[in-house]
């Protein structure tokens, strides 16, 4: 008896199941689906990454933190290592919300930078599928109980294409750091 109430119930099932894709088929016309994002940039090029650059420093310049946060996949991973008086300090940091404090924490503490030099180089995958653009920079740092630091840095930028944009995923940045005295 078990055997043949399973039986049915399989039977229901696959009648019902029937019954039930049925206004699927019909609603089809009318799709749920999310919508998928074409992609414009096929791949990446100089002049759009040398534009993007621009932007990410001119975010840096007025400390907006969302803005820059623009810029990276929720997954970006960074590895910052920062060398000054013997000592070398690396920290990892992952996901949007670690940068988020990570770059808080540093705007809060940098109250005046000067850049003395900086230049970019940009490479390109032959596929156009990923970019890297480093960035070195000589600039001098006030902090904020006035503390003078002359800072050289090289960052490492790798970028992808992600909804549409060029987005950074990885970042490493080795920097020194060296006490200025007061003038």
């Amino acid at each position: 008896m078990s055997y043949q109430v399973i039986n049915r119930c399989v039977i229901f099932s696959l009648i019902t199941g029937c019954h039930l894709l049925t206004p699927d088929i019909t609603l089809a016309k009318n799709p749920t689906f999310p919508k998928l994002i074409v992609q414009s940039i096929k791949s990446l090029d100089e002049n759009t990454i040398r534009q993007t650059m621009v932007a990410i420093e001119d975010a840096e310049n007025k400390e907006d933190i969302d803005a820059l946060l623009k810029f990276l996949v929720p997954f970006a991973i960074s590895e910052i290592t920062v060398k000054s008086q013997g000592t070398t300090l690396t920290t990892n940091v992952e996901g949007i919300n670690a940068h988020r404090k990570l770059l808080k924490r540093s705007f809060d503490l940098v109250k005046e930078r000067d850049t003395i030099n900086d230049y970019i180089t940009i490479r390109i995958t032959p596929d156009g599928k990923i970019a890297t653009v480093t960035r070195v920079v000589v600039e001098t740092l006030t902090i904020e109980d006035g503390t003078r630091f002359l800072a050289s840095g090289t960052d490492i930028f790798r970028f992808a294409i992600i909804d549409n944009q060029p987005k950074i995923i990885s970042t490493k940045s080795q920097g020194w750091l060296e006490k200025r005295p007061n003038e």
